[in-house]
């Protein structure tokens, strides 16, 4: 009997202690300053004990720790130096690199690090910061919630619906650099107050860009682009979605949109946007790709700020069906032309359909689709289907309500 009590109980062999653990929410990467080597390590380590009744009043959730350390591994056992817990990463939600570490010969290296340690998770959310990292993650106090891991799962959330930034774990933008076969893209964020850049539009915009007071001070917008293992460029969040709508499998549902009034170019219609299908098409029996893309769009129109009245004047309907197609069809232009021009590789992962266009890996790598993307032939139709106009069936006619 005691001896099958003791296999028993030898689940309890690795037990830990909560008030012992270290769990870390956030890592944030920096370079050192200058002429010092090594990195600069900052943590956002969990306090288990804040809320609890013999906690000191007003203790935070969490405590920020910057260390200096050749590398991410060094610097979590290192903190024992001076705190008492037993670090561990099981926890973390997500990785915030600066942008001067992200565009440096270090990042691919040192980020390729945490692949190999069991305890980091690969879909922890990767963050480029304009800032340095540590002074982003000591400023980015969230509104709503008490702890930074949360405030990183529940906005990750909205990325689905709002497609203002990419979908940017630590395995994905590990993948996307390694396969080089395009950019690879993360988001692109700020905690800075930044004077605030006026445009008439409401996505076309950079971190710290949009007009904002009061909330969470951090903004997140765009995407950060990757390329040869370090940072090349930036897409603005309209950018960013357009690309959604050029690439298969992705498809991102009911996306606010506002557009120039076809008839009334003062006012901006503004409707909801529904990816339902995508197709590409790559031909690369030449030694320049080319690449056809439809993409099909259903539009529902929710407001008419001009007052014009669309929905009874099929014509006036028609001009707005083309006008929006139109727009469409130039913001998608613009953003191939910028990543054949200025970025050298595409964002949209074609390059997965010319694979299948070649017998095996080794012709595939000797077309080089990296090198010959800048010079591709591309055309992309956009298809847009205007699918309703909401539940006021007509518009308000100024005139009538004056008399």
């Amino acid at each position: 009997m005691l001896t099958l009590c003791l296999v028993v109980l030898t689940g309890c062999a690795d037990k830990i202690e909560l008030e012992e653990e270290g769990f870390v929410l956030v890592i944030g990467i920096d370079l050192p300053e200058e002429g010092q080597t090594g990195l600069d390590i900052t943590y956002q380590l969990a306090d288990p004990l804040a809320g609890d009744p013999g906690s000191q009043p007003g203790s935070e959730e969490f405590k920020t720790i910057t260390i200096r350390m050749p590398d991410l591994i060094s610097a979590r056992d290192m903190l024992n130096v001076s705190e008492t817990r037993n670090i561990n990463f099981y926890h973390t939600k997500a990785l915030v690199v600066s942008e001067a570490f992200a565009r440096s010969d270090k990042f691919l290296g040192s980020i390729g690090t945490l692949g190999r340690d069991p305890e980091v998770r690969r879909d922890m959310i990767l963050l480029v910061s304009k800032e340095r990292a540590s002074d982003y993650l000591r400023n980015n106090k969230p509104v709503f919630e008490a702890s930074p891991h949360k405030f990183y799962d529940f906005i990750s959330r909205r990325w689905d619906t709002n497609a203002l930034v990419p979908k940017s774990d630590l395995q994905t933008v590990l993948h996307d650099i390694e396969a080089d076969s395009g950019l690879a893209l993360a988001t692109y964020t700020t905690a800075e107050e930044i004077d605030p850049v006026i445009k008439n539009n409401e996505d076309n915009y950079l971190p710290g860009e949009l007009y904002k007071k009061g909330g969470t001070p951090v903004q997140l917008i765009g995407s950060a682009a990757f390329r040869g293992g370090k940072m090349i460029g930036t897409l603005t969040g309209e950018e960013v979605r357009i690309k959604t709508f050029l690439s298969e499998r992705l498809n991102p549902q009911d996306i606010a949109f506002t557009f120039p009034d076809p008839i009334k170019e003062n006012f901006r219609v503004t409707g909801k946007v529904t990816n339902t299908k995508t197709n590409v098409k790559v031909d690369v029996s030449k030694p320049k790709p080319i690449i056809t893309v439809d993409a099909w769009l259903d539009v529902r129109i929710l407001s008419i700020p001009s007052m014009i009245n669309y929905v009874d004047n099929l014509e006036k309907q028609e001009q707005l069906d083309q006008h929006i197609e139109e727009r469409f069809q130039l913001l998608a232009n613009r953003l191939v032309k910028k990543t054949q021009e200025e970025l050298k590789a595409e964002a949209f992962n074609w390059s997965l359909t010319a694979r299948r266009k070649f017998l095996n890996l080794q012709q595939y790598q000797k077309y080089d689709w990296m090198k010959a993307y800048p010079d591709a032939e591309v055309k992309v139709n956009m298809h847009v289907n205007l699918e309703g106009f909401g539940k006021l069936l007509r518009p308000r006619d100024k005139e009538e309500i004056r008399d």
